[in-house]
């Protein structure tokens, strides 16, 4: 294998970031699935999709484990009702109003977080969130 050992290591999957729960990247549109879309249901594609992380900091700070939990952001949701809504007005670098698609929190690789944005601010929403987990999983 040629490169550097953090080369060599991120191309099977050990990333060392610092990756800490509620926050925003962008990752690869085609690392995020949407099981609607093999009924059918068509959804305009993008080069990226931001995804908030929703796995505890414990297991983000292991570099062995190579994936995180991330749940996808939407402009465009069909469900509104049982989504969240993220305002650009708190959250300036969303391109629009978002819905955290909270039906389709899912594993993704840590390499796949490319770009960081931001932070889900405000305790009382990330409580919401965590509620919402809860009540999805009937926990």
């Amino acid at each position: 294998m040629k490169g550097s050992l953090g080369d060599q290591l991120k191309a099977i999957g050990v990333v060392s970031k610092n990756i800490q729960q509620f926050e925003i990247y962008s990752v690869p549109d085609e690392a995020i699935d949407f099981p609607e879309e093999r009924l059918g249901q068509k959804r305009q594609k993008h080069e990226k999709r931001l995804v908030i992380v929703l796995q505890n900091n414990q297991d983000n700070r292991e570099p062995i484990l190579k994936i995180v939990t991330v749940v996808p952001l939407s402009t465009g949701a069909q469900s509104h009702r049982l989504d969240y809504l993220l305002r650009k007005n708190d959250h300036p670098f969303l391109r629009a109003d978002s819905f955290i698609r909270i039906q389709h929190v899912q594993p993704i690789l840590k390499k796949d977080l490319t770009t960081k944005f931001g932070t889900v601010t405000g305790e009382n929403f990330r409580d919401d969130i965590r509620d919402r987990l809860f009540s999805l999983l009937d926990l």
